[in-house]
């Protein structure tokens, strides 16, 4: 049995389905954990188990951990994202949900007698601010968000799971993951929902600024990879490419068949690109992205405009 926490979540649900898909049984964690999918499209193909947990309430860990002692590898994937990480002032809620429960999700786990892998899905913000691109993950991490410090905190404490444990762990950071069931406001969604609406793309500044994006069923293939070969260690799972804010709006645009209407507004903030070096992940666990920007965009339109007719 696989334990994903975040099950019910954007990710979690193209985890929960690519697992099954491949013949695993499934444990859904999560504060109001479901039995079957919620996005449109997506499909569980095997029964699923559901464990009611919020991570961030230690007391319940003695409840739930002969539950979760059953499973012989676990997913992290539960996570407070917050709307907009780079204004995110949200420091407690960040701390509590993301470092904080994990904690108390490897307490949980700790002794059992059954786990054998472990994956955490992490971010790109664990970086910081770029010296280099691509960013390899020997990168220095100097997160300058509440959101990327709080992932780099739950690393460290899977890693001294890890040691502790004698468990294969394994770190995988990624870039905006996107694709039907993205909601969270950054650039590639923001433009896919205004073109749903026929509504003009806003782009501050002057759309130079690049950005590595992440198709959702790469990244769930990215976790199952890992989970089978036991990985251990952090990766970089994204596309390897920069894409430019201004390439990402005229992609949008060609994909839904309208002329480009772009406004544009000063720039909020000081440019920072992001490009993740996957090159590691390509190289040990075999795991390359297949979607396309364009066939991505497409598939998040179409499933924006379902949602909204």
């Amino acid at each position: 049995m696989i334990a994903v926490t975040g099950a019910t979540g954007h990710l979690g649900q193209w985890v929960v389905a690519r697992l099954t898909e491949l013949g695993a049984d499934v444990l859904s964690v999560s504060r109001h954990p479901k039995t079957a999918p919620t996005l449109d499209g997506i499909t569980w193909t095997r029964p699923v188990r559901a464990l009611p947990w919020d991570l961030t309430d230690k007391a319940s860990i003695p409840e739930v951990a002969p539950v979760l002692h059953q499973a012989e590898a676990a997913v992290h994937l539960a996570a407070f994202i917050p709307p907009d990480t780079a204004r995110n002032h949200e420091g407690m809620p960040t701390l509590r949900a993301n470092a904080h429960g994990t904690v108390n999700l490897l307490r949980a786990l700790s002794e059992s007698p059954a786990l054998r892998t472990l994956v955490l899905a992490s971010t790109f913000e664990v970086y910081g601010a770029p010296t280099e691109l691509p960013i390899a993950e020997t990168h220095p991490t100097r997160p300058t968000t509440y959101y990327g410090a709080s992932k780099l905190a739950a690393e460290q404490y899977v890693k001294l799971f890890a040691n502790r444990e004698d468990v294969a762990c394994s770190v995988l950071r990624m870039p905006a993951v996107y694709g039907p069931g993205d909601a969270v406001a950054r650039a590639l969604g923001n433009f896919v929902r205004a073109a749903a609406a026929n509504e003009p793309l806003s782009i501050h500044g002057d759309g130079g600024d690049l950005r590595d994006l992440l198709y959702v069923s790469d990244a769930a293939e990215a976790i199952a990879i890992a989970l089978s070969r036991r990985s251990r260690g952090v990766y970089n799972v994204g596309s390897g490419r920069g894409y430019s804010i201004r390439e990402m709006a005229e992609a949008v645009c060609r994909v839904a068949g309208r002329a480009s209407h772009i406004n544009w507004h000063p720039r909020a903030r000081e440019r920072v690109d992001y490009v993740l070096s996957s090159v590691k992940a390509r190289a040990e666990l075999g795991w390359e992205p297949r979607v396309g920007l364009d066939a991505g965009i497409r598939a998040q339109l179409d499933w924006v405009r379902r949602s909204t007719s």
